[in-house]
């Protein structure tokens, strides 16, 4: 195990002097991303229903800064589990790292892009030259974004910081615009809040950027955001990539299987601090959708529900 952290039998002294044994509990640490994220509190919801389905595993969400932090975390056995996207995946096995392990896949986090309306801005290309927020520091949003930027050979003038120092060069007009997640086809609660201030236009890709960034990123998905997203716009296509949840082959089977049951089991919990998924079978949708190997706890779990994992996604490990 990494960061796994067994309490045998520990002793609390109270106040008067008196005191009980509590049973052993493994904890975890799970990486999320910034507290300022959308997604902050389904995070919270998957390490509460994990740690009320266990009475042995109690997870913490870190605020790592990003699933880039997350990687490079667990890599280096400093986090037990967190969210990733295949693309990180691929980075690692570019790298010569094969040690990742699907848990889940959530769903496709839209990466929205916003300009001040001022500016004039409705295309990406219009931010060459000027300034332009490419996501969270250390984010796998930012790294994509860039990697964007340079198939569409589009060079802004990038302010690099956390979101909140961004939404506020875009409010004093330092800056004119951003890329942020959301969890649906609307604005994230910080752009909708910086746009009630500072009017926004949404940015999107025409079709020829849409092949170029296919041909330099052909993992990468598209999302087509309805009209309306801020009042008077039309519909608008940005990018999308899966978020999901992964351990290493470092964590134990026993580990894995119980993470995975318990997140599982508290679908309903997590559906109501992330209404997108309200009506998504993560299970299935994993089975579906996975291009890299399970950890064999998931696999385990899956299975005893009825499932039939396909062979492609069975680890090295299970043969």
């Amino acid at each position: 195990m990494t960061l796994q952290t067994v309490l045998r039998g520990a002793v609390v002294a109270t106040a008067f002097g008196l005191a009980s044994a509590a049973g052993a509990e493994t904890q975890l640490n799970m990486g999320g991303s910034t507290t300022t994220s959308g997604f902050y509190p389904y995070y919270t919801a998957i390490a509460n229903s994990i740690s009320k389905a266990s009475e042995d595993i109690n997870v913490t969400v870190v605020s790592s800064g990003g699933f880039a932090k997350n990687q490079a975390l667990m890599m280096q056995g400093q986090l037990d589990f967190g969210g990733i996207s295949p693309d990180l995946i691929a980075d690692a096995e570019a790298s010569g790292f094969d040690g990742f392990r699907v848990l889940w896949w959530t769903l496709p986090a839209i990466q929205n892009i916003t300009a001040t309306k001022d500016s004039g801005i409705d295309n990406i290309a219009g931010f060459a030259g000027k300034c332009f927020h490419p996501g969270m520091n250390g984010s796998s949003g930012q790294k994509n974004m860039m990697k964007i930027l340079r198939a569409l050979e589009v060079a802004p003038e990038l302010y690099m910081s956390d979101p909140k120092d961004a939404a506020n060069a875009i409010k004093n007009g330092r800056c004119l615009g951003q890329m942020k997640a959301t969890t649906g086809p609307r604005l994230d609660s910080a752009t909708a809040e910086l746009n009630l201030t500072t009017p926004l236009w949404p940015v999107g890709y025409t079709e020829d950027q849409i092949a170029a960034i296919r041909q330099a990123l052909p993992w990468m998905g598209f999302y087509t955001m309805p009209a309306g997203v801020v009042e008077g716009a039309p519909e608008y296509t940005v990018h999308a990539i899966w978020i999901g949840f992964a351990a290493t082959a470092d964590m134990d089977e026993a580990t894995a299987y119980d993470i995975t049951k318990g997140m599982y089991e508290g679908l309903d919990q997590q559906r109501a601090a992330l209404k997108a998924i309200a009506e998504v079978d993560l299970a299935r949708q994993t089975l579906e959708v996975s291009e890299y190997p399970l950890h064999a706890g998931a696999v385990r779990f899956y299975r005893e529900i009825g499932l039939q994992v396909p062979e492609r996604l069975i680890p090295p490990e299970m043969n």
